[in-house]
């Protein structure tokens, strides 16, 4: 009888063994997980040239790549029937365009 009462003092001294096991374990990992709060993160550093493309990019962004005023002065000569068209000057520059990109 004397062995069963000892087993359960084991078991009881075993389970307060592993409780304060367990809380250092969880302190270690707090602790551990503070420091690394302190610790720098990732950090990205874009050079000059970067930099400058992303300004260039931006304004690009911003502006329109169509010329209003053309348009309007062209929408304004054909209807007007001002505009015309020069099929010669047209035909040499298709001409011009495949031989471009023939090569």
């Amino acid at each position: 009888m004397n062995d069963i009462t000892n087993i359960n003092s084991n078991r009881a001294s075993l389970s307060s063994n592993q409780s304060s096991s367990i809380k250092s374990r969880n302190e270690a990992k707090e602790s551990n997980q503070s420091s690394d709060s302190t610790v720098a993160g990732d950090r990205v550093t874009l050079t000059s040239t970067a930099s400058r493309l992303k300004d260039i990019e931006q304004q690009l962004s911003n502006s329109s790549s169509v010329d209003s005023a053309r348009v309007a002065e062209m929408q304004t000569a054909i209807s007007n029937g001002d505009y015309n068209v020069d099929a010669d000057r047209i035909a040499d520059k298709m001409l011009a365009f495949e031989d471009f990109m023939s090569e």
